[in-house]
């Protein structure tokens, strides 16, 4: 199975998350996802996944690549 998203991408998220200093539920709203799934993801519990990822970087205005491996 091809892996598209960087094992550590969790962690541009978050890092991204607590620079601008938003909360968490506001975000996960804005994604269409529960706080306590985003919780998780930022925890390193869950995969971030692609779909998750797309949107993510939507409402964050991020370029997508942040996320990505490269191939």
């Amino acid at each position: 199975m091809t892996t598209v998203i960087k094992a550590d991408a969790y962690k541009q998220l978050k890092n991204e998350i607590e620079r601008r200093g938003i909360k968490n539920k506001f975000v996960a709203d804005k994604i269409g996802i529960t706080p306590n799934y985003l919780g998780q993801i930022l925890g390193g519990k869950r995969n971030l996944t692609a779909d998750v990822a797309i949107r993510a970087s939507q409402v964050l205005g991020l370029p997508l690549d942040i996320f990505l491996t490269k191939s």
